[in-house]
């Protein structure tokens, strides 16, 4: 396991935080989407806080508008910078419905991505077809991040006999991760549904699940009632404020940093 990091090698390191493992991390990762970035804005967020990010999603299909030189130029920062890639799943859903699936896993493959979501934001499909394209990335050399729950409905979440059905089905199949789509959850919903995620991290080891989480309330619940090295999908902007929770230097009541001079 990779040692913790109290950073010692930045500013003001006499006044201590709440430990993190270094990158590679097994778990506290912190997932991110590129939606079509230009050079520049790649540059500039791994200049800023690279080091806190472990994940960057390829997202909302934008790659199918860039070139292939371009992918690989991109990929081949975010990995000089110890930042995985995986391709988000609106591509694949597309690929599917025009039986590309395997031509699809192969190029993101030879791009130099390292994982692949299979989700159904756009398309619906049965499960077995879920766990199908997990099979499929798998065989193609990819890890593979399996995707519950479906945008635009919060309805998935009124069966938590299915959701477990589901996330085990995703885990059989292969996948390296599940993450829970935050519509229906946290998102789009008037209260979070804080009894259902207990009973999710209740049934799983939370170190296999990633929960996405768009809003500083949200962040702020998954970090201070599952500690922080919970697994968050979050925006980009949002990077230094979930840090900085997860440090116990930003919100309140988290990880018992306790209080000392020292002297």
């Amino acid at each position: 396991m990779a040692s913790d990091s109290l950073l010692q090698d930045k500013a003001f390191n006499f006044i201590r935080v709440a430990p993190r493992p270094v990158k590679p991390r097994p778990y506290g990762l912190t997932l991110i989407a590129d939606r079509g970035w230009g050079m520049n804005r790649v540059n500039d967020v791994l200049e800023m806080a690279g080091e806190y990010v472990d994940w960057c999603k390829i997202g909302i299909g934008a790659f199918r508008l860039q070139s292939e030189e371009f992918l690989r130029k991109k990929i081949d920062v975010f990995h000089a910078h110890d930042v995985k890639v995986f391709f988000a799943g609106d591509l694949t859903e597309a690929a599917l419905l025009q039986g590309k699936s395997k031509e699809f896993y192969a190029k993101v493959k030879e791009l130099g991505s390292d994982a692949v979501e299979v989700s159904s934001a756009q398309v619906s499909m049965s499960l077995d077809d879920k766990c199908n394209l997990i099979k499929m990335a798998k065989d193609a050399g990819l890890n593979v991040i399996g995707e519950a729950g479906q945008k635009g409905k919060d309805s998935w979440t009124n069966s938590q006999s299915y959701i477990y059905k589901q996330t085990d089905a995703f885990f059989e199949a292969g996948a390296w991760k599940v993450l829970f789509q935050g519509e229906g959850i946290t998102e789009g919903v008037d209260d979070n549904k804080e009894d259902l995620l207990m009973n999710i991290a209740a049934h799983y080891d939370i170190k296999d699940l990633i929960f996405q989480a768009k809003d500083g309330k949200a962040q702020g619940w998954y970090i201070s009632t599952l500690g922080n090295g919970i697994n968050l999908d979050i925006d980009d902007d949002q990077i230094i404020d979930v840090e900085l929770m997860r440090r116990n230097i930003r919100k309140r009541n988290l990880f018992g940093l306790i209080a000392s001079t020292g002297e």
